[in-house]
């Protein structure tokens, strides 16, 4: 994670923005966050600006602007709406877009109070998602689409060694078959549909008083794959059994491994994140290996 936003500080941020939409001249500005590829900046109350780290996102998100603009033909106020784009000045090198905020609080900073309502939330979104017509979704910038279950699998034997030692004994006995490779992936046999590839708490955003589903965030990772993709980072909010409960209020055909898959797929991930995490000052480890726990956990 960059903290050094290219000098962007609140003032500088409210000088770009305000003289490129005057209307939003004189509202506050504060630090919102950031992930690995943008900054997020919270302007005023009910709107939050983001700005890409680096030149090579500037593709990812001139491309997640049409397909964010094709997805809110079905998903409506369920996501946030780019309703304005910024273009690069000499404050800022690269473009930005405005949108205003998701009222409520990401799945992974509140507990969810409210499991089978929002597996019903989530079953029906995910059910308008999946219905988008894939030939209107453009190809990712590095063809992420022809990456296979086996690049998976290799990327995890290189990164075993980080995630071993955040194991305990235990959980790294049930672990180690798959860091070392020899639990083979299944084969890509699920209909492959428009998914949002990226869900997981941290992008759920849900009404912290009744533990509803508010809307889902970042669709920068989005694609044509495998639908089971869209299933695994829900392990992350209550195992296997909250999983399910999703599934059942999903009203599409899911292959007939499935299960095999989700379960594959779920271990090997969670420890890749995992791996991923104990390369990062983000104190996200924690969370991360509890997700561990959770796809060990059948």
């Amino acid at each position: 994670m960059n903290d050094q936003p290219l000098g962007l500080t609140p003032d500088v941020v409210s000088e770009l923005i305000a003289a490129q939409f005057p209307d939003f001249a004189g509202y506050e500005v504060s630090r919102f966050g950031s992930g690995d590829d943008h900054w997020l900046f919270l302007i005023g109350n009910d709107w939050v600006a983001r700005f890409p780290q680096r030149l090579e996102r500037v593709t990812w998100l001139r491309r997640e602007i049409e397909i964010i603009s094709i997805a809110s033909e079905s998903l409506a106020s369920s996501i946030p709406q780019f309703e304005r784009v910024g273009e690069q000045t000499q404050s800022f090198p690269y473009p930005f877009v405005l949108y205003r905020k998701l009222q409520g609080v990401s799945a992974d900073r509140t507990p969810v109070q409210n499991l089978p309502g929002l597996a019903k939330d989530l079953g029906r979104l995910l059910g308008k998602l999946h219905r988008i017509a894939p030939l209107r979704i453009p190809p990712t910038p590095t063809d992420w689409e022809g990456h296979t279950w086996e690049l998976l699998r290799t990327e995890l034997i290189a990164t075993a060694d980080l995630a071993r030692p955040l194991l305990p004994p235990a959980l790294l006995g049930l672990a180690e078959p798959y860091l070392t490779g020899q639990v083979r992936e299944p084969v890509q046999d699920g209909p492959r549909r428009f998914i949002h590839n990226d869900i997981c708490p941290d992008h759920l955003i849900v009404d912290p008083d009744t533990g509803r589903l508010v809307g889902l965030i970042d669709f920068t990772d989005a694609l044509i794959g495998d639908v089971v993709l869209d299933f695994v980072g829900l392990i992350g909010i209550g195992g296997y059994p909250f999983i399910r409960q999703v599934v059942e209020n999903y009203d599409l055909v899911l292959g007939e491994k499935f299960e095999e898959e989700l379960i594959w797929l779920t271990r090997t991930l969670t420890l890749k994140w995992l791996a991923q995490e104990a390369t990062k000052d983000s104190g996200d480890i924690p969370k991360h290996l509890s997700w561990v726990k959770h796809a060990f956990n059948h």
